[in-house]
């Protein structure tokens, strides 16, 4: 079942989980124990990410595979320009579509560490919106790209970003799953954006449960997205108790919930950082308030 699928014919929103692949065998089994947890949430497909320059490349197909074979649910795998010609793409999608795998997040990918700038190689792809018109020039699979309700890093303003999510979208995609956040003002704003310049692909948000202070504080300085105030405020005041900051991280995630379900949001995907705890957590006090759509 594809991306297009999913959305054309849900009677319901449509939710799903991100995980990526360890590089420990310790961490690896830590997402054996997690996986049947996350698969008894019921999403209906989880999405496997690999690291910056392919690092989780062959692991990434792995896990994958694993989960669509094992837990019987959808996967989709992410892939990027970095570090790969056409040729080595295209030999990623024959082993995705002999995997029985549908779908691809289809992404640009972050500079390797220490490069400031994104440089494409040679034989290969310099923009997202390139990789995803050989993706669907080729066939086979279903579609998501990223978008950022508060704009990409490299990009000068949201309109250019908006820019480029055009071209994206105008190149064959079927869903965007955005970029964490944690103000819905920032998700509805980029919504209505994205409308107003012809983009009618659903914008899936995407949300991460805050699990460690210091974590967030890094990874959004990693992506562009900003803690509001009162939020901060309450991670603050948390201090050094992990628990409490857990706490706090699901209750904010569940209030974000519930909003963006009450206003009609097409689904939701969650980072789920390979930790089942914070989305068991999320799930039933949703079900609890009657705002799960499981």
């Amino acid at each position: 079942m594809r991306f297009a699928d999913y959305f054309s014919n849900r009677r319901r929103p449509v939710i799903s989980f991100e995980v990526f692949p360890p590089k420990t065998p310790k961490a690896m089994e830590q997402l054996n124990a997690a996986l049947p947890r996350l698969v008894a949430l019921r999403p209906s497909y989880m999405t496997v990410t690999y690291g910056a320059f392919g690092t989780t490349q062959e692991r990434t197909l792995e896990i994958a595979a694993r989960i669509r074979r094992e837990h019987s649910l959808e996967t989709a795998s992410h892939l990027t320009c970095v570090g790969a010609t056409r040729a080595q793409i295209d030999a990623i999608l024959a082993r995705l579509e002999s995997s029985g795998i549908e779908n691809i997040v289809a992404l640009r990918g972050d500079p390797p560490l220490g490069e400031e700038r994104f440089v494409p190689p040679e034989g290969g792809f310099a923009h997202a919106s390139e990789l995803v018109a050989h993706i669907r020039e080729r066939g086979g699979f279903g579609l998501a790209v990223a978008g950022y309700p508060e704009k990409h890093l490299e990009a000068p303003d949201l309109d250019t970003d908006l820019g480029f999510l055009e071209r994206k979208v105008a190149a064959g995609a079927d869903v965007v799953i955005t970029q964490l956040f944690y103000d819905n003002r920032d998700y509805f704003a980029f919504v209505e954006k994205a409308r107003s310049r012809g983009i009618t692909v659903p914008i899936v948000p995407g949300l991460l449960s805050i699990q460690s202070y210091q974590q967030i504080v890094r990874i959004t300085s990693m992506c562009g997205s900003k803690i509001p105030a009162a939020l901060r405020e309450r991670l603050e005041a948390a201090g050094e108790d992990v628990a409490k900051v857990r706490e706090v991280g699901v209750e904010w995630t569940v209030d974000q919930c519930r909003e963006l379900l009450g206003a009609g949001v097409p689904g939701i995907h969650f980072y789920v950082l390979n930790r089942p705890a914070p989305m068991e957590a999320i799930v039933h006090a949703l079900t609890a308030s009657g705002h799960w759509p499981g």
